[in-house]
């Protein structure tokens, strides 16, 4: 009898970190965007996406990420080497890209970003994704 209990005791424990481990992984999107953010974009973009004096642009609130929707996957990619304005300011540092991420960090990133910081509002697929990186100059 009492090995029954313990059996069931056992069980119960593992179906139940199970499900915490299930629901774990099913983060949402821009939650799993902004952990790819924090890991491999904030420690130069900064964390809030203010960017770094005139050294680094700013991610928040930017007119540059409205205009260049198209490009954000190419340049998480590839990175970017040529002068850019953001909201008025000249940025002359190459950026290098991340070419270990795969379209669907790409995605989840650029959700994150266009979602959290009143840039264009714009949902990304990781099909979009891979189409927009084959198709970078």
């Amino acid at each position: 009898m009492k090995i029954n209990i313990r059996i069931y005791i056992l069980s119960s424990f593992v179906v139940i970190l199970l499900l915490v481990m299930f629901f774990r992984s099913c983060t949402a999107p821009p939650k799993k965007g902004e952990l790819v953010y924090e890991q491999k974009c904030a420690s130069c973009h900064g964390v809030n996406g203010e960017g770094f004096r005139n050294l680094i642009p700013p991610m928040n609130d930017s007119a540059y990420l409205a205009k260049h929707i198209d490009d954000f996957a190419c340049i998480v990619a590839y990175g970017l080497d040529e002068k850019i304005t953001v909201n008025g300011v000249d940025f002359d540092q190459p950026m290098n890209g991340i070419e270990e991420l795969n379209s669907i960090e790409i995605a989840n990133v650029a959700n994150y970003v266009y979602e959290r910081w009143g840039n264009t509002p714009k949902k990304f697929t990781p099909q979009e994704i891979e189409k927009r990186i084959a198709n970078c100059e």
